[in-house]
């Protein structure tokens, strides 16, 4: 008896101790209970801990933790390699840090599809040269120079004067200016980039009324340069170029200008413009600015002190890419693909593909000739991850008799041949011809046991997503979903019957496809055919 008793209790405190080394956290890293949070921390060996969404059970966080903070994970000191994830499993940013805790190497960021969003090199905590990379989902890359005035490691001229003053501290970039002559601060900041983007705040709140101050750009000398200014009445768009001064606005009234307070000050040349903003309103457009000089800053006119907190410079496609893109597709936030369902324009294809969609587009590809049109969402199915969209263009004429047909069981057999066709990363380097790749049915159930999916061993990639699968006589037979990140071959695809549940609801399409013509063709031929139906989806 006594035996059991010793052993209950030992088991008990076994059981707290497990209990005190799981701590659970909100979507903001703040101590919360189980009920209501959103990951939970536990350790596992040494310093190494591992943190696990609450709900999905994949990976939060995995790496060493120095110092863990009972309360707030923000203030966790970490050391070493250290992986963040999205709740999909993809990695969401991977760090690297010194054992003091300091941030250092190159961290990169990705976007949810897998894809890097950000590289940034750090050095003992500070960003290398306040510049970093960042690249859009569709592949362009750009390079972002960004000063928040924490240092003065981009070495502005800081001095006292009788005239004049300058100094950063706590974040602020200070400039007085003691006489009605004004003055000015510039940095070299040269670009490879033909686009870019400037931005600055500035506080308005200590300038005196008929007080300019703003953003000096493309600033060679004081005969060659380029000014956008604001003052608590209006905004001045200008130039000076061989010291010919041309002004292009004087103190035009900004709806958006908030007097004695914070102004965000934006540019950008594009194209053949460049275009001026006030707090995110357009105040201003007209042709594109020469960049004579590579020199950007800030100057003021008359007595008085200006505040700037912050300075943003991008260099859009700032050198040559291995990507193409075309500038119809530089607003495309996502692509997918689907399959035309009927000859009168309808598409089938995921939900998660135009969930976010302000607009969508479809190309379609016949005998080489690829061509975009408008569309429409008409009707989709969360659950089931499927959503039905309608071309939606004049441009569209209704197409002859679709040659392909839909499986008319909707059962899978595992060991079956399936393939799909579909746009793989068409505007981040595989390009917009419609890709091929094939594998076999591996199980009748998809992810944790679903089973409106089942898996296959076809390779995906994000663009995928939409595609078709097909069985060996071209027949339609599911809608590939998802894929397992960090694994090879590993795909789903949303069984067949559900596709026709969906279409059935919408009761606008034609017939469903049925002409069995392609099914003695060769695999050459049934793909060259069922190509010219697969659509690449833009969403913007």
């Amino acid at each position: 008896m006594i035996r059991i008793i010793i052993s209950l209790l030992f088991i008990s405190i076994s059981l707290q101790m497990n209990a005190q080394d799981i701590i659970y956290f909100d979507k903001k890293g703040k101590l919360s209970n189980q009920q209501e949070g959103y990951y939970f921390r536990k350790k596992e060996t040494g310093n190494l801990y591992k943190s696990i969404y609450i709900n999905g059970g994949l990976n939060y966080f995995e790496g060493t933790i120095t110092n863990a903070h009972p309360t707030d994970d923000n203030l966790s000191k970490y050391s070493g390699n250290c992986k963040w994830y999205y709740k999909n499993g993809g990695i969401k940013v991977v760090k690297n840090f010194t054992e003091n805790g300091v941030e250092d190497g190159t961290s990169i960021y990705y976007y949810e599809s897998g894809k890097v969003w950000k590289e940034i090199e750090y050095t003992k905590g500070e960003i290398k040269g306040n510049k970093f990379i960042e690249y859009t989902e569709d592949g362009r890359k750009s390079r972002i120079f960004e000063d928040n005035f924490t240092n003065n490691a981009n070495d502005w001229d800081l001095y006292v004067s009788d005239k004049s003053s300058s100094k950063i501290s706590n974040g602020v970039f200070e400039l007085t200016s003691n006489t009605k002559a004004g003055m000015s601060r510039f940095i070299n900041a040269t670009s490879t980039a033909e686009d870019i983007t400037i931005e600055a705040t500035f506080d308005l709140s200590k300038m005196e009324d008929g007080q300019k101050a703003g953003l000096i750009f493309g600033f060679k000398d004081w005969n060659n340069y380029n000014y956008y200014l604001v003052s608590n009445g209006g905004f001045y768009v200008g130039f000076v170029y061989e010291g010919i001064s041309a002004e292009k606005v004087q103190g035009m009234f900004s709806a958006g200008l908030k007097k004695k307070q914070k102004n965000i000050l934006k540019l950008l040349t594009a194209d053949d413009k460049t275009i001026f903003s006030i707090n995110g309103e357009v105040e201003y457009s007209c042709a594109r600015f020469t960049m004579v000089g590579s020199n950007i800053g800030f100057s003021m006119s008359g007595k008085g002190t200006v505040l700037v907190d912050n300075l943003i410079c991008k260099e859009i496609n700032y050198s040559n890419s291995s990507v193409s893109v075309s500038k119809s597709d530089y607003d495309v936030k996502a692509t997918g693909s689907g399959i035309l369902i009927s000859e009168n324009g309808y598409i089938i294809t995921n939900e998660h593909v135009i969930e976010n969609a302000n607009k969508i587009q479809v190309e379609l590809t016949n005998e080489g000739v690829s061509k975009t049109y408008s569309a429409i969402l008409v009707q989709k199915d969360k659950d089931n991850d499927l959503a039905i969209l309608k071309i939606n263009d004049e441009a569209f004429k209704p197409l002859a008799r679709l040659k392909y047909s839909f499986k008319e069981s909707g059962a899978v057999e595992v060991g079956a041949t399936a393939f799909t066709i579909g746009f793989p990363l068409a505007l981040s380097g595989m390009g917009k011809e419609a890709k091929y790749t094939d594998g076999k049915v591996s199980s009748k159930t998809g992810y944790n046991g679903s089973l409106s999916t089942f898996q296959t061993s076809i390779p995906v990639q994000p663009g995928n997503s939409g595609g078709p699968v097909f069985n060996n006589n071209g027949e339609l037979m599911g809608l590939i979903n998802a894929s397992v990140s960090q694994t090879d071959n590993v795909s789903y695809a949303v069984k067949l019957n559900y596709i026709k549940n969906l279409i059935e609801a919408v009761g606008e399409t034609s017939a469903l496809p049925a002409d069995k013509s392609i099914q003695n063709l060769s695999l050459e031929e049934k793909i060259k055919i069922l190509s010219t139906y697969v659509t690449l989806i833009k969403i913007k």
